[in-house]
């Protein structure tokens, strides 16, 4: 969607110029996306180029996917690599490539120096127990043993998962991220904040029960989460709230963007599409009703809420981030002197993975 309709042919003249030698045209400079890099009208341009070069990639965890990897070789002679955590979560194949091409680590800032030196905001952190209902426990647990069977021994003898074992881990993550206890919760948490603004709620990809409708409705009330709660926030609450997805388009996007750092929009409800590249400093308060095992999410997650901000009308600046973290164990913690040992260890993992991530959080 580049404003440059005629970038292609820019590109081709640029290395045109820089190979025959143009007087002044020795340097050029051509930013571009992922999928764009990847493109062989791109990559047979690139090719051409007879000078040293210099490869920037940024989101660099990215790269390590097979399609962009088959294209980093050794005529970039100069490579710096940008991210929030460069390893590829469940992936130390994709990982370890990524480290040959571009090598060692060279620079970190990490989140806690950052937020001590004033570049990002400090915050409290929220966590709010939900817990499976017993159809979605029985379901996870299904899954669970489904996905034990789909282990695969590679050549280096480590184990892995089949991409039939990926797909049933991925449906069991939409269970967690979806689960039912989590709408009322999110009701009870958010009613503080009702006359508040610069509030985001991270949503998954996945359904849940429509809690706004009456249990008599005879129509389907499995919904996608984002729709439910966007309904919860306007029709219950009576909230201003927008959907920041992927399907909006870059100047519906931009009109967002104005209208909640105004406050017109108290609330944007997203999935995915804040993780990487979004700047809206002025959010303040966070509900991530979908959270992730993965370093690298919940990181960026967090940076998109911790970002300086001031208030161009109070000209009051953000001193605290608030980040309220739905927490999901399989079960109410009453229940648990009531199991087996076998139950116990069934349930383990899941509020390891939970723990790990909380215990992240909290730590700074």
């Amino acid at each position: 969607a580049s404003a440059q309709k005629d970038w292609p042919k820019s590109l081709e003249n640029a290395v045109r110029d820089q190979t025959i030698g143009a007087t002044g045209k020795d340097f050029f400079l051509f930013i571009c996306t992922n999928a764009t890099f990847v493109s062989d009208k791109v990559q047979l341009l690139i090719q051409k180029i007879k000078s040293d070069t210099l490869l920037v990639v940024d989101e660099a965890h990215n790269a390590g996917a097979p399609k962009f990897l088959e294209l980093l070789n050794n005529s970039y002679k100069y490579r710096l690599a940008l991210s929030a955590t460069i390893d590829r979560h469940h992936d130390k194949d994709g990982t370890k490539k990524l480290f040959d091409f571009f090598g060692d680590k060279c620079i970190e800032y990490t989140l806690q120096e950052a937020i001590e030196n004033g570049v990002l905001t400090k915050y409290n952190y929220h966590p709010i127990l939900t817990y499976l209902n017993q159809e979605e426990h029985d379901e996870y647990l299904q899954l669970t043993q489904q996905i034990s069977k789909c282990m695969i021994i590679g050549k280096d003898g480590k184990h892995t998962l089949s991409e039939r074992g990926k797909r049933l881990a991925l449906k069991r993550s939409r269970i967690i991220a979806g689960a039912q206890d989590k709408l009322p919760k999110l009701a009870h948490e958010i009613e503080a904040y009702k006359d508040d603004k610069h509030i985001l709620v991270y949503c998954g990809s996945t359904n849940v029960m429509d809690i706004t409708k009456e249990q008599s409705d005879t129509e389907e009330n499995d919904v996608r989460q984002i729709i439910a709660v966007s309904k919860l926030l306007g029709n219950k609450l009576n909230m201003v709230a927008s959907r920041f997805t992927s399907e909006e388009t870059m100047e519906e996007r931009a009109q967002l963007k104005k209208d909640f750092a105004s406050g017109d929009i108290q609330v944007l409800v997203a999935i995915k599409c804040l993780d990487e590249g979004v700047n809206i400093p002025a959010i303040k308060t966070a509900f991530i009703l979908a959270s992730t095992t993965n370093p690298k999410e919940y990181i960026q997650r967090r940076g998109r809420v911790l970002r300086t901000y001031t208030d161009p009308i109070t000209k009051k600046t953000k001193e605290y981030a608030e980040i309220y973290d739905f927490i999901t164990l399989p079960r109410p913690l009453d229940n648990i002197s009531h199991l087996s040992l076998d139950q116990i260890q069934k349930d383990l993992p899941l509020n390891k993975r939970e723990l790990k991530r909380a215990e992240d959080v909290a730590n700074l």
